[in-house]
């Protein structure tokens, strides 16, 4: 069967009305609804193969239709119309973000939490990790003669930094080796590769300095595991409770977000800016009922995602621009950072 120009405005008309109202949507509520509607028969007809087609589903006999996530993923990337967010909340998402424009650390958790007090609903942030992470800059400060802190800075703007003892002195001469291979097989590699083997090769490089150096890259490859586990941040968690239709389904949700292969695996399904990802496109049971809409942020390359938890029949319309305009924010911020860091 064709999909129609008739039976898309009948399925945008039905998504609309399931968001308004959650409630199955009949034929005479639909008639009041569509411009220029034919009679209550002809609807019937056309809801009746659209439920073949897999758009509807009836659930109750005598009962009105409701949208599949087949029927709300076409809604929203052909039928919805693009909506722009108000200056005034422009200025409500800056002003909120002001606080946090100075610690990259924080500003994802802060996007998290920012989002979900604008929606209401809960939210992830996530760094591009699953991307790799690759560290920028290693340098080393001595602290007296035998003390120094080891300093790293990821290509996204996050830092570390660790105090170490030894009972040799960090001489310039060990500073300036110790830099130089760092920035020579550390910060040409993603951190995935920083395993023991290649920190043994890279000790042994170190030639007679190789039992002073050692621990420094020991310490650098602790802070290199610490930044590849980077924490995502579940925002606003408590409005799970509110979208699932019961307590074991919000924890399920909860237990689910709480592991960071699983986040990746379903954030890294939107291939585009700014995308929406239905809970039957996720190969997880738990996600089913839910919709996510995802957003990446970062200039010229991804640093991060964010995105909205709610369920199916969120008001798509209203929150798409929110997420775009706050990760395009997040964005900028992120950008500046890095030029600090770099000048």
């Amino acid at each position: 069967m064709e999909l129609t120009p008739r039976k898309k405005a009948i399925i945008g008309e039905i998504v609309k009305a399931h968001i308004e109202t959650g409630e199955p949507i009949g034929s005479k509520i639909l008639a009041t609804r569509l411009e220029g509607a034919p009679s209550s028969a002809t609807l019937r007809n056309e809801m009746s193969e659209l439920c073949e087609m897999g758009y509807l589903e009836q659930p109750h006999t005598s009962a009105g239709r409701v949208p599949t996530s087949k029927a709300y993923r076409l809604y929203v990337t052909e039928l919805m119309g693009k909506q722009k967010l108000s200056d005034e909340s422009k200025e409500i998402i800056d002003h909120m973000l002001s606080s946090a424009r100075h610690d990259p650390e924080s500003l994802g958790a802060s996007a998290a939490e920012i989002l979900s007090e604008l929606t209401g609903l809960p939210t992830i942030s996530a760094p591009s990790s699953y991307n790799g992470v690759r560290l920028k800059k290693v340098s080393l400060m001595p602290m007296g003669r035998e003390a120094a802190i080891v300093f790293v800075v990821t290509d996204d703007g996050r830092t570390r930094s660790r105090l170490v003892r030894s009972s040799s002195q960090f001489t310039p001469s060990i500073v300036k080796k110790f830099e130089d291979i760092a920035a020579q097989k550390i910060c040409t590699v993603d951190a995935s590769r920083l395993d023991m083997p290649y920190l043994q090769g890279m000790v042994a490089s170190a030639g007679m300095d190789a039992l002073t150096i050692a621990p420094l890259f020991s310490c650098v490859f602790d802070m290199a595991n610490e930044l590849k586990n980077a924490q995502i941040k579940l925002g606003g968690a408590a409005n799970l409770f509110s979208v699932c239709r019961g307590d074991n389904e919000a924890r399920q949700i909860i237990d689910l977000l709480g592991t960071n292969e699983a986040v990746y695996s379903i954030l890294s399904r939107i291939d585009v800016p700014v995308g929406v990802l239905f809970g039957d496109d996720t190969n997880y049971l738990e996600l089913k009922p839910t919709g996510m809409i995802v957003a990446s942020y970062g200039e010229g390359r991804e640093l991060g995602r964010i995105a909205v938890i709610g369920p199916t029949r969120m008001a798509y319309e209203r929150i798409l621009p929110s997420v775009e305009y706050l990760a395009h924010r997040v964005g900028n911020i992120m950008s500046e950072v890095l030029k600090g860091l770099e000048e």
